[in-house]
């Protein structure tokens, strides 16, 4: 796991190309803190800052073809490299002693652009082609691993965080309006997206060729793949459900690290419990991790203890409270450059740091409910054209009954549901479908974005995603249609954007901003593919989902575990913004403070804190995502200067970069 940099610029001396990667390098030292190098050559620059994994004596370095025509480094794990380096040295290639990535460069030489189909693993590339004089970028297929670029005339920059380009001295840090309405809506920040209107994501599963600063992007693997190329032909359901046993069991033994030391992230609930169980059946002991949310109704470590101690594991747990979410909120606005609309990531970020004090690599449980069909938003659905017809007046009704009876210490309950699908009950259903989700309605995301900002929207710009979507969907007749998507459509769509938008990118910032590399087994693409290619009736069963799952889990995990209801991981945001939080929440939103950063709205601001605060309305992840944003303006828009980011562990030396030539 590392962080990467890399500059195109034939116009610049080498020596002021190296300075400038080395820059971006030393901004992503928490990424990797044990050792960096670069390597320049024909106007282009690229670097690695390494977290050794695999092979952790092997010094960090940019890996070659033994030809020196082809140039890489690499973010990520290849989980099925010795497959892969015992096919290419029996085809003649010398490849180096070293880790995983050294096969990356090799393998361009025999496929070209089209080699990450063969990678199985989490990683983005970066690569030079000195014969064709390009630049190749590749992200792996979910979207674990980030990679961002930014153009400019004669040039072209790439990094694994935009903090590292937004430092570049002529990347323009003016906010993307477009960007930060689809931000306000959903919550997060998919597809190309940045906060940045100069900065852009390479989207997950996409190759991008860069010749002469022209890009050409193309996908090469979709979700909808698993559908149309391959289904599952009519069996019994106890061979299904041996089948979902067995994949995952395999997605699990294909990401333990061999070299050093690992954990798992154990949150009371079913995939995390998958996980850590089949991990200890593999014979090494390895410590969990969880968190403690002390709040009524929120904590889950009750059930995470069960699991330990079922599996034999030695537990850690850890203890968040307001003041304790407050430390976190400002620890992570340090060093945050991109905001992040959920606020899981004040607990996700607390057990990154417990897990740095013992492993360097954590399995999680990110994927599950997308692939088996956890969530209950896609139970909703079934029932979602009854809710469009309900008169009026009887509507109205349960959504007053639903707020009266909501209760302020959970944040998932019947009421909470109740609310929330009436709220979206006439809203087109891709839609509605985020909106069960999301943020902000539409209209009102348009409205919380500065006037300046405001100004610049296209119409219907706020959902660009959910429109690209339905274009994508009328082309794969397994997904149905945008009017009446088919149970894999919401899979998919969960699967493209608010995992990869925003469940993989809090997981990833929180643990890398530790040094610690999270690995998730559900995202194994052979298991993506066999989970969505399951029928309907092996997801959802009743009023359940996940059924395959769950049976595949019996006899592993605690009765106790399979029967309850899913409750997610966040902190009890809603309750501390109206409690003990009030005063932080409203002085960071207060609208002089908006003003200056100049990125929100402080009328509409303030009327979104005032219906929260004072029980009108429950707002809560709506005030997070506008809470998270206005921390970003104010230190990465409206700042003079950005600060150095020291590294995360301070026991270990930074390195200085290795140059190569």
């Amino acid at each position: 796991m590392c962080g990467i940099a890399g500059l195109w610029a034939p116009g610049m001396a080498p020596h002021e190309r190296l300075s400038l990667v080395d820059g971006m390098l030393a901004r992503m030292r928490h990424r990797g803190p044990d050792g960096a190098a670069a390597w320049d050559g024909d106007g282009t620059a690229i670097g690695i800052t390494r977290l050794a994994i695999v092979a952790p004596t092997v010094p960090a370095r940019v890996y070659s073809s033994e030809s020196g025509r082809i140039h890489a480094v690499v973010n990520g794990e290849i989980y099925n490299y010795q497959a892969l380096l015992a096919s290419l040295r029996a085809r003649g290639h010398d490849v180096e002693r070293g880790p995983d990535t050294t096969v990356v460069p090799h393998l361009y030489e025999e496929d070209g652009a089209d080699f990450p189909v063969r990678l199985d693993g989490m990683f983005a590339v970066a690569l030079w082609d000195a014969e064709r004089r390009r630049l190749v970028l590749v992200r792996d297929r979910a979207g674990e691993k980030p990679l961002f670029y930014t153009v400019a005339p004669g040039r072209f920059a790439f990094a694994s965080e935009p903090g590292a380009l937004a430092a570049l001295p002529w990347v323009s840090r003016e906010p993307a309006a477009g960007a930060l309405a689809r931000y306000l809506a959903h919550g997060f920040f998919a597809g190309r997206d940045s906060a940045f209107r100069a900065i852009h994501q390479l989207p997950p599963a996409h190759v991008m060729e860069v010749v002469e600063g022209a890009e050409h992007r193309r996908s090469y693997w979709r979700p909808w793949d698993a559908l149309s190329s391959r289904s599952i032909a009519p069996v019994r359901a106890g061979d299904l459900v041996a089948q979902t046993r067995t994949e995952l069991e395999e997605a699990v033994r294909s990401r333990i690290p061999g070299d050093v030391p690992f954990g798992v992230f154990l949150s009371g609930g079913v995939d995390s419990g998958l996980v850590a169980t089949f991990a200890a059946r593999l014979g090494r002991r390895f410590p969990v991790f969880s968190l403690k949310l002390a709040d009524r109704g929120y904590d889950e470590t009750a059930f995470a203890r069960e699991v330990a101690r079922g599996i034999g594991a030695e537990y850690h747990e850890e203890t968040m409270d307001a003041d304790a979410g407050a430390e976190a909120l400002e620890t992570y606005a340090q060093a945050m450059d991109q905001p992040l609309g959920d606020p899981s990531l004040l607990p996700t970020w607390a057990l990154a740091r417990l897990a740095a004090r013992h492993v360097p690599v954590v399995l999680t449980g990110e994927g599950g409910d997308e692939l088996f069909a956890g969530y209950p938003t896609y139970l909703g659905h079934r029932h979602a054209a009854l809710a469009a017809h309900l008169p009026g007046p009887v509507a109205d009704a349960f959504l007053a009954l639903a707020r009266r009876l909501r209760p302020r210490h959970h944040h998932v309950t019947i009421a909470h549901v109740i609310e929330r699908f009436l709220d979206a009950r006439r809203l087109d259903p891709l839609e509605r479908h985020l909106a069960w989700f999301g943020t902000a309605a539409a209209a009102e995301a348009r409205a919380l974005l500065a006037p300046e900002l405001r100004a610049r929207l296209a119409d219907h710009e706020e959902l660009a995603h959910l429109h690209d979507f339905a274009e994508r969907l009328a082309s794969v007749p397994a997904g149905g249609t945008a009017q009446r998507p088919k149970l894999v459509a919401w899979q998919v769509l969960d699967f493209e954007l608010y995992l990869g938008g925003g469940l993989l990118s809090k997981v990833d910032r929180c643990t890398m901003a530790h040094s610690v590399e999270s690995r998730a087994p559900f995202l194994r693409q052979r298991l993506v593919e066999f989970a969505l290619a399951l029928p309907d009736s092996a997801k959802l069963r009743g009023g359940a989902g996940k059924w395959a799952l769950k049976q595949a889990a019996k006899g592993l995990l605690p009765d106790s575990i399979l029967a309850r209801r899913k409750q997610g991981f966040s902190p009890p945001f809603s309750a501390w913004a109206r409690g003990p939080l009030r005063a932080l929440v409203s002085e960071r939103l207060s609208p002089g403070r908006i003003r200056r950063a100049g990125v929100l709205d402080p009328a509409t601001t303030e009327r979104v804190l005032d219906d929260h605060v004072s029980g009108r309305a429950e707002r809560g992840r709506t005030l997070w995502a506008l809470l998270s944003l206005q921390m970003w303006a104010e230190r990465w828009v409206a700042a003079a200067h950005v600060e150095p980011v020291a590294p995360a562990r301070e026991s270990k030396r930074a390195a200085q970069p290795a140059f190569q030539r």
